[in-house]
């Protein structure tokens, strides 16, 4: 039996249309057959131009800017998609779609520091800015794993996602730049080398970079399409599903009636 995987991505789609063509160039690749990924970018009319490298590290922006991922993710399900993948490191509002969905929604950066924690004991994370290091973090420490990060680290030069999506055209400099960060977190003790951002993830699979020094790079966009597939089949073949009692916990449907007239 096929499965529908809603992909939401946290940028412009329609504007970044080489990573636009690479997220649906990795599904083809990775997913088994009979699953459909449709994709969905965030509304770019409420960027106004920007960025969202330039304007989420906001708190208050990410707050106004991202919350309309919980309706489409709501839609997602209603429309009978089986899974939702929330494609970005920022995890966005992950408890909060969790919570409301009964379908599994999973976040690229859980899933792929799950799946490193299989394949290597000592994980190194690549990002693009030092502004990114404190949000790995707390992510990190929001997912128990400390203990399992060997380092984080930033490529050189600043880089934002239309320079990334130009990269995938073009991906030679962005390739050097990352090559040589990695071989720092290999000499310090990484056996595992995580691209922490969804764009750059693609450059690096998309150009099959790796092993470096004897270090897996892991493909965050990949595993997520493989993971997603495995907690839908776990949940059609076993029911197992996310558990109500903690912050996962679904609101009374009067309740979610009543808050969805407050919104």
């Amino acid at each position: 039996m096929g499965m529908r995987i809603w992909y939401q991505s946290m940028t412009q789609l329609g504007t970044l249309t080489h990573y636009a063509n690479a997220l649906k160039e990795c599904a083809k690749k990775v997913c088994s057959e009979g699953t459909h990924v449709a994709f969905n970018g965030v509304t770019e009319s409420r960027y106004e131009g920007r960025m969202p490298a330039d304007i989420l590290k906001y708190a208050y922006a990410k707050l106004v800017l991202q919350t309309e991922v919980i309706d489409f993710c709501r839609k997602a399900e209603q429309d009978g998609f089986d899974a939702i993948v929330l494609g970005s490191f920022s995890e966005p509002f992950l408890p909060e779609i969790r919570s409301l969905l009964n379908i599994p929604v999973v976040s690229l950066a859980e899933a792929s520091l799950l799946t490193a924690c299989s394949l290597g004991e000592q994980i190194a994370l690549i990002t693009l800015a030092p502004s990114n290091v404190k949000r790995l973090k707390a992510l990190v420490r929001r997912h128990g794993l400390e203990n399992r990060i060997q380092g984080y680290y930033c490529v050189t030069h600043h880089l934002d996602e239309a320079d990334l999506n130009a990269a995938l055209a073009q991906p030679a400099a962005v390739i050097e730049d990352f090559t040589a960060v990695a071989h720092k977190a290999v000499e310090a003790g990484a056996d595992l080398i995580v691209p922490a951002e969804g764009v750059l993830n693609l450059v690096m699979a998309g150009n099959h970079v790796g092993p470096i020094g004897g270090a897996t790079v892991l493909d965050c966009v990949g595993v997520a399409f493989l993971y997603t597939e495995m907690l839908v089949n776990l949940q059609r073949r076993t029911g197992i599903g996310v558990g109500r009692r903690g912050v996962y916990a679904t609101p009374p449907a009067d309740m979610l009636a009543q808050l969805d007239r407050h919104r």
